[in-house]
């Protein structure tokens, strides 16, 4: 049986240290191999076009045209394409921006080394990735709920408000006086409703929402 093609990514940064690290980081990874490397937006969008890599690592703040714009026209541009910022920016408006302009997970520079190739093979097999750091940053930011968008229960907002407490499914039995296995019925009824498939994107879409 064939080997499947490596994952093809793109690296957009301004820093010639994290290009350093990044190139350093893939070297040890056969399943994944960067093709292009651009220093500001524009250059990110040019590759993605010529290249048609499956990933682009994006930043958000660079020369010429930022990652924020560069994202929503990749999107638009070429919507095969997966953005997966790279920032030292967690700001929530900053993250926010760049989820709403189709970034497809958001991670922090200081986790680039722990995290990095397993978050570029989770975010090619589809799923959203975020770490700790990004997700607490968005929970931090209460808004106003909207839980009647999505139809969640009263016990539905229950369970999401201690999952965004970063509670784990005994803790959150044990706060409501009921069983792992009903925690778990919820959980699920509330990624349903979100139309994700992890706890972590669906925190990430009830941040987005003002639910949490």
């Amino acid at each position: 049986m064939a080997e499947s093609s490596p994952i093809r990514v793109v690296l957009a940064d301004d820093h010639i240290q994290i290009h350093t690290i990044v190139v350093t980081l893939l070297k040890e990874a056969s399943d994944i191999t960067l093709v292009g490397q651009a220093a500001n937006g524009q250059e990110a969008l040019d590759l993605c076009k010529q290249l048609q890599p499956d990933i682009v690592l994006m930043d958000v703040v660079m020369p010429v045209m930022g990652g924020m714009e560069a994202t929503r026209l990749i999107h638009e541009q070429c919507s095969d394409v997966r953005t997966l910022v790279l920032s030292s920016f967690q700001d929530h408006g900053s993250v926010v921006t760049m989820l709403n302009n189709g970034a497809v997970g958001y991670i922090s520079k200081s986790s680039l080394s722990k995290d990095l190739l397993e978050t570029i093979r989770t975010t090619h097999h589809g799923k959203m990735v975020f770490s700790t750091d990004v997700i607490a940053q968005l929970i931090s930011t209460p808004g106003q709920s909207n839980s009647n968008d999505f139809h969640l229960t009263e016990r539905e907002m229950e369970v999401l408000m201690l999952m965004a407490e970063g509670r784990n499914m005994p803790e959150i039995a044990s706060k409501l006086f009921i069983s792992q296995s009903t925690v778990k019925f919820h959980i699920n009824n509330i990624c349903s409703k979100l139309g994700v498939s992890t706890r972590s994107e669906a925190l990430i879409i009830a941040a987005k929402n003002g639910l949490v």
